[in-house]
This record gives C-alpha cells, structure tokens and sequence, in this order.
C-alpha cells in the first residue's frame, strides 16, 4: 500500500494508535530503518485489515527482523484470525524476515477504577493479577489461543525498556461526560493538587520544537530518577517534526512552567477517538508544587474540547505495593478517575528458528547498550553546541 492509501484506510477502523501510522514510522527510522504499509484483502477493493510492519536488518546479512506495534488493525470480533495470521507469515517469509514480535491493540482485562482503588489499600495486593478483573474480553482469550496454535510466543518486556509498549494501561473515559463529571470521579487529593498548582502560580503553554532541549533534560531526568530508558534530542526532535505535520493540530506538547522553570511535560497524539500520551516528564525538586496535576487538567479539557472519547495515560509496571518502585505512578493514574487495562503484551513469531534465536538474544544486549550510551552522546553534543558561546567570553 501507498502512505496515502494506508491512511485513508484508517478511517475504517476504531481505535488506532499513532504508533500504526507512517509518521510514527518515519520518526522511529533509527531504530527500525525501514517500514511498509501493508494490507489484506479479500474481494473487494479496500483492504480489510492493514498494518505499519517496520524492519531491522540483521548485520552481514539480506535477513530482517519484523515489528508491528500496537496492530495490526484488524476487525478481532469478525475476522478469521488463523487466516490473516497465516497471510501474514507467507508476506514475511517471501521477504526475507527470520521472525516477527507483534503488540495487539487489544484489551486483554480490565480493572474499574474503583477495583483499583480499593487493591491500593488492600496490602496483600501486590500486583494486578491479585485482583478479580471487571472485564476479561473473550475476543483478547480467543486471540491468545489462536497464536500459540499458530506458534506465537508470548514475551515478556525487558525490565530496561521505557514504557512505549506497557502491557498495563491506565484509560481515562471521557464519552458522553462533562469536566464536572470527570472532576467528581477523582480522587478529592488530586483535584485539590490540581487546584493548588494554578493558586501557586503553575502556567500551562504550548510547547514548540525550538524547547525540544528543554523536553529532553527534563526526560532524561524523569527515566533516570524512574529507571527507564532515556532517548535522545535528535529523537525528540525528529518525532516532533513527523507528527506535528502528520498529525496537524492532533499531535502537542505542554509544559508546566513555575517562574518560568519547566517542571512538567507531556507529549500527546490523536489519530481516531483515543488520544494517547506518549512521553512525561516531571521534575520533583519541588515537592509542594503539583505541575502533572495541572498538566493532566488542562489536557483533559483540551480533550473534551475536541470531541475525543478516551484518553490513554499510557504505561504503568504491575505493581500496586507501596514500597515497589512504580506505585506511585499507580497510584497518581487511578485518583485521576482512570480505569486500568491489561493489554495482549508482545508475541514473537519465529520464522527462521535458528537465526532469530541468536538475533533474539543480542537485541537485550544492544537495547541495553544504546540506553546507556545515548543519554552521554545527547550531552556530548550540548556541551559541544555550546563551545562556541563559551569561548567568545571575556576572560576577565
């Protein structure tokens, strides 16, 4: 399929993430450099399931590595998975690929944020599975079973990635429901928070790709303090010119500046109904000021302004104990009034055994490798920007 065509097939579909859109593709080409939209097609002349497939090449080799995240975006309820499943291999093999890791954008379980709370102050609740869910989707059960008949592997994330691809999610309603209904279902600590970062001074704005270096310090504060991956300014950067001309008026960035420091940010995309956060940042020097409050809250109603129907908060660890790493992050996502969702999580297909299982056990390595040596490049080459600026001042 052409770009164009593959977005104009779009609009068939529900909910689609801006991670299955050319855009995203684009921005993403460092670590997957290549990329093609592809379809499936029975009769007729549209496609009846489509997919962004990028590839990593395997080095010495014509071999490839295959991704689909966050589809491919199929008709779950109707369609006949085995068959695509199997379409979807013969592409592969006839183009060079030794194995596939697939996220299905599709809702395995869900908690109501009510389930949620009250886990949080339960303390042999530990972990989400330690919850009875108030959903469990059958359409997710069959899905799961269909793959490993189909020789799927279901993986499990490395603990050093960031959390693009978190297999639970927090989802915040917002159909048919007005700000003070959204207000009412918080948690009183949260509006309160919310209410006392606008009295102490807390502005919202608009972010523009000349602060992208003021969005990457404070990130790459945010994942060392939280322990995931950091990325770079060229990525930012990069990410932020494909989507805002992608994405017209649907992809943003907000600050929360506090006498004119940056203290909160948050990346946001829409591409159908469900507006998605991609990256957040907070700086906590300053405990007694709440940016992310104030930083949701105007978010929200920029959300309600357009018509949106549900808003992804993005990724969260499994963990609901105080003391585990990642609580909080829990904590604060559920007092936003948001419901929790575990997600299918990422399945691999090998295609060619032997080659992806070596593949397979040096992407860890180098995954590991880029987290720590990207953030050094990224200030390597701010300290270098700024040499000139340096050596034009008067030594006295």
């Amino acid at each position: 399929m052409t770009p164009d065509a593959f977005l104009t097939s779009l609009q068939r579909f529900g909910d689609v993430s801006y991670q299955q859109t050319p855009f995203w593709a684009e921005a993403r080409r460092v670590d997957w450099p290549d990329y093609v939209p592809v379809g499936w097609y029975a009769d007729g002349a549209d496609p009846i399931s489509v997919a962004i497939i990028r590839y990593r090449r395997i080095p010495g080799t014509k071999k490839r590595f295959a991704f689909i995240p966050y589809g491919p975006l199929i008709d779950w309820d109707n369609a006949d998975i085995s068959e695509q499943l199997s379409t979807l291999r013969s592409f592969l093999e006839a183009n060079d690929v030794i194995g596939v890791r697939m996220l299905p954008y599709l809702s395995l379980r869900r908690w109501d944020n009510a389930t949620v709370r009250a886990g949080l102050r339960e303390p042999i609740a530990r972990h989400f599975r330690d919850l009875a869910p108030d959903y469990t989707n059958p359409t997710a059960l069959q899905l799961r079973a269909i793959m490993r008949d189909s020789g799927w592997i279901e993986k499990s994330a490395p603990q050093e990635t960031h959390i693009d691809y978190g297999r639970f999610n927090f989802l915040l309603n917002l159909e048919d429901r007005t700000e003070d209904d959204i207000l009412a279902g918080m948690h009183k600590t949260w509006r309160y928070n919310a209410k006392k970062a606008s009295r102490e001074g807390v502005k919202i704005e608009l972010a523009s790709i000349a602060d992208v270096d003021d969005f990457q310090l404070l990130y790459t504060s945010t994942g060392n303090r939280n322990g995931f991956a950091t990325l770079s300014t060229d990525f930012f950067r990069t990410m932020w010119t494909h989507l805002t001309q992608g994405l017209p008026g649907r992809f943003t960035t907000h600050f929360a500046r506090f006498n004119g420091e940056v203290l909160g940010a948050t990346t946001t995309a829409r591409v159908s109904s469900t507006a998605e956060c991609i990256h957040t940042a907070t700086d906590t020097t300053n405990p007694r000021i709440k940016p992310s409050n104030a930083l949701y809250l105007a978010l929200i109603r920029q959300l309600l302004s357009e018509g949106a129907k549900s808003y992804d908060l993005g990724g969260v660890k499994d963990c609901l104990g105080l003391d585990m790493g990642g609580s909080g992050l829990v904590r604060f996502k559920t007092e936003m009034g948001a419901d929790a969702h575990e997600y299918m999580g990422a399945w691999e297909l090998p295609i060619t055994p032997r080659t992806y299982a070596a593949f397979s056990h040096a992407v860890p390595a180098y995954n590991a490798a880029r987290s720590r040596i990207d953030p050094l490049l990224a200030s390597a080459t701010r300290l270098h920007s700024r040499l000139p600026a340096l050596a034009r001042r008067d030594p006295s």
